[in-house]
């Protein structure tokens, strides 16, 4: 059985590969659901995955205003996919409180791309929060 958290990292995986083959990204998707088969999560993901897709200017511009100094092709693709997702739902999913997005974001960028690209993504986040004013 797939939980949420294990269900947003297959999400942020998807994420990762769409970095670099946009044009596969139902390909991709289909290809994951039919291998692992998460049943009981395959609507959070493709949901959160295509949400992103749909709005990944919008997300990257939001992302580019608040990290000041770096613009989004400067950062990592692992911290860039994390951050993705994060503010998708955090900006779209009404149902998952934004400390739980933040959190899980920070530990992902921890476990993928170490540990100082976790205070980057959590002072991101925590903007994009405070002015989403995802109290939710």
């Amino acid at each position: 059985m797939m939980n949420r958290k294990k269900a947003r990292e297959y999400a942020f995986v998807l994420l990762f590969e769409y970095k670099f083959q946009p044009d596969e990204i139902e390909n991709l998707l289909a290809d994951f659901v039919a291998e692992y088969d998460p049943a009981e999560q395959t609507e959070y993901i493709k949901q959160v995955v295509l949400g992103v897709v749909r709005n990944v200017d919008e997300i990257d511009k939001k992302i580019g205003e608040l990290s000041k100094d770096w613009k989004t092709d400067r950062m990592s693709s692992v911290t860039l996919s994390v951050l993705r997702l994060a503010a998708y739902e955090i900006e779209f999913c009404e149902d998952i409180p934004a400390v739980v997005s933040i959190n899980e974001a920070v530990a992902l960028a921890k476990k993928y791309d170490g540990e100082e690209a976790a205070p980057f993504v959590n002072g991101i986040l925590g903007k994009l929060s405070s002015l989403t004013g995802a109290s939710k």
